[in-house]
């Protein structure tokens, strides 16, 4: 658990909302729909419970309760939420520039984004040597520090946009070792992809088709075997919906 768990993101509102409204809808206001009351508030509640448990420094504990008080007042100026028109991007964090440094290395390190592993061992972690960066100032390291395992990364539900046929998803890519990452739209959307990463800047690019009458979707990095990769920019553009003037 962490102060800032995007899973509980209303996708069914974002995509009845149709991609004409995202297009012209200000940054302010995309905030709104994604931060609603309810979800503030149970933010601030985890806040406390990690300040109690011993979960949080005095400084982290005030900045965060500070960040999430702001969002209640609409005073919050967001700097990882992606707002295009057009193409719409749906990820956010998609440079891995927001860190959470209170989770657990298998876990994810970087705010928005879930995580987990399934045996393995495997540590994620912000990485900031420029060689291994492709913009901004830090990338994802997802390394296998010894057994071979599986470790991931997902999005929070994504909606379903009105009219589109389909969803690229692309992501900035480097590896070294006995690599291999794995990709996959899930729980409202189909398309895989498995490849190993080579050892230079590489973009990396799936489509996904949503299913019938699914109204979001989400969408899973998955690292498997030993070795090393690093991850930066990723996206996700809707194609094939309509942008009405």
């Amino acid at each position: 658990m962490h102060v800032l768990r995007y899973a509980a993101i209303t996708a069914g509102a974002l995509a009845a909302a149709g991609l004409a409204a995202w297009a012209a809808e200000s940054r302010e206001a995309l905030v709104a729909r994604l931060w609603p009351k309810e979800r503030i508030e149970a933010a601030l509640a985890s806040v406390e419970a990690q300040k109690q448990a011993g979960l949080l420094t005095d400084a982290a504990y005030a900045r965060r309760k500070a960040m999430l008080q702001d969002r209640r007042a609409g005073r919050f100026q967001p700097t990882m939420l992606a707002v295009a028109s057009p193409p719409l991007d749906l990820i956010q964090n998609g440079g891995f520039e927001e860190v959470n440094r209170n989770s657990a290395p298998n876990r994810s390190r970087w705010l928005w984004w879930g995580g987990w592993s399934w045996g393995g061992e495997y540590e994620n972690m912000w990485e900031e040597r420029p060689e291994f960066v492709h913009s901004g100032k830090w990338s994802a390291r997802i390394a296998c520090k010894g057994q071979a395992g599986r470790i991931g990364l997902s999005t929070p539900p994504l909606p379903i946009v009105p009219g589109a046929t389909e969803y690229v998803f692309t992501v900035w890519a480097m590896g070294e070792g006995e690599n291999m990452l794995f990709l996959n739209f899930e729980s409202g959307a189909r398309g895989t992809l498995r490849q190993k990463v080579p050892a230079e800047w590489t973009q990396v690019t799936l489509k996904g088709a949503p299913d019938a009458g699914a109204q979001q979707f989400t969408f899973y990095i998955y690292v498997i075997g030993k070795g090393t990769i690093w991850l930066d920019d990723a996206k996700m553009t809707p194609v094939g919906a309509t942008i009405e003037d």
